[in-house]
Formats: structure tokens, sequence, C-alpha cells
């Protein structure tokens, strides 16, 4: 009787795993994070898919809202297959989603110019990117595209540098920190970065990227 329990408890405990170790999963997608990230369910469990070989650009690049709607609009409440090979940093399963026609979609999102690809990736999807590149279509039509990996990686750099010696004793020059004030209210990025830092004012970021004011930001880069 024992026996019977412990065989049937250790099944139940191990189908998850069987199911990502056949790496095909059917589910329905509900949800859709960016160009690259999708919320699928599955037998009444929400997955975090992160479409893998590609990148879709981050929430404060150009482009970033028509890959949002390019991935919605090829994926959004439809059943989809996952070709899942792991996970990544943030636990979220990396796969490539098929549509139930086939259709590789995370392809699909490079063909568009919705999202590059990976620098080390499958052959495929840099044609894919080439081609895109070549006919200027998505983000292809901006002058100066940035790679999101990129961007991160200067994110990253831009905000060790922001804080790097800062001294709350610092003076303040000509900002007053007890006038609130809203992006909106900021002529430039220059002076958003200038309260951010000086009065360290956290609204200023209002997506917790370490960058203040991003629409002044994006302002900022393309001049």
């Amino acid at each position: 009787m024992y026996r019977f329990i412990f065989t049937i408890f250790f099944s139940l405990c191990i189908l998850p795993l069987t199911e990502l170790q056949a790496r095909q999963l059917q589910c329905k997608v509900v949800g859709i994070n960016d160009g690259d990230t999708l919320i699928c369910l599955h037998k009444r469990t929400q997955l975090k898919v992160r479409l893998q070989y590609i990148d879709a650009p981050e929430s404060a690049q150009p482009f970033s809202n028509r890959a949002k709607q390019s991935l919605a609009q090829l994926a959004f409440k439809k059943e989809v297959e996952l070709e899942i090979t792991g996970y990544d940093k943030y636990q979220r399963l990396l796969a490539v989603v098929y549509d139930q026609t086939g259709e590789n979609l995370n392809l699909i999102q490079v063909q568009r110019g919705m999202a590059w690809a990976y620098r080390q990736t499958q052959p495929i999807y840099l044609q894919a990117q080439q081609l895109a590149q070549q006919q200027r279509i998505g983000l292809w039509q901006d002058k100066n595209p940035i790679n999101p990996a990129d961007w991160r990686a200067s994110k990253r750099s831009d905000e060790h540098s922001f804080w790097q010696g800062f001294s709350p004793k610092a003076p303040l020059a000509t900002i007053d920190c007890n006038v609130r004030k809203s992006c909106n209210d900021l002529p430039d990025y220059d002076t958003a970065k200038r309260y951010f830092k000086q009065c360290r004012w956290r609204e200023l970021d209002g997506n917790n990227d370490g960058i203040p004011c991003n629409k002044l930001y994006r302002q900022a880069q393309r001049q």
C-alpha cells in the first residue's frame, strides 16, 4: 500500500520535468511582456517564456512598443508550441515558439525588423536580420539602431559612473530639491540627471532602469 502511494506521489512530482525534457510543450499565450517575452498557460500554470536566439528593443528604446505589438499580433490568445532548451538566469523558459501552422514566431520577429538576432545564434536568424537591414524594415529604419545588448551594457556603465563618487553633501548649485518637479517640467536630460543625482528623486526613474526621464534620454541620444 505504501509503495503504491509513493509511486503515485513520485509520478506527480516528476511530470513537469518529464515534459520539459521532452522539449515540446503546448500552451495558450495569455500575456505579452515585450517583443521577446510572453506568458503561456499550460494546465492552469503560467509559464514565462523568453524567445530564444533573438533580442527585442528594451522599453526605453525606439521600436519597443511596436515589437511588443508585433508579438501580440502573432501570439496573443493563441495556441502555440514551445520547443524548450532550458532556462535563462531569470528562470524564464528559453524556447522557440511555433504557431499552429508551424511558423517560427522568433524568426518572424527578426524578419519583421522587430528584434535583433543574437550575435552567436543559428544562421537562419542572422540571414533574416541581414535581409531586414537591407530592406530597412522595422527598427532598421532608425538611422542609428542600437543592439539591446549594447544598450543594456551602456545603461549599466552610465549608472555606475553616474553614482560613482557621489556625496550627499555635494553642493546643489542652482538645483532646488525643495521644489518638486516631474520629467515634464525639466528642459533636457542633463537637467534631469542633476535632479536625479543631487536630490535623489527616484520617481524620475519610473521604470526603475537607472536612467531618469527616458523620453529626455532618448532625445539626447538622437542629438
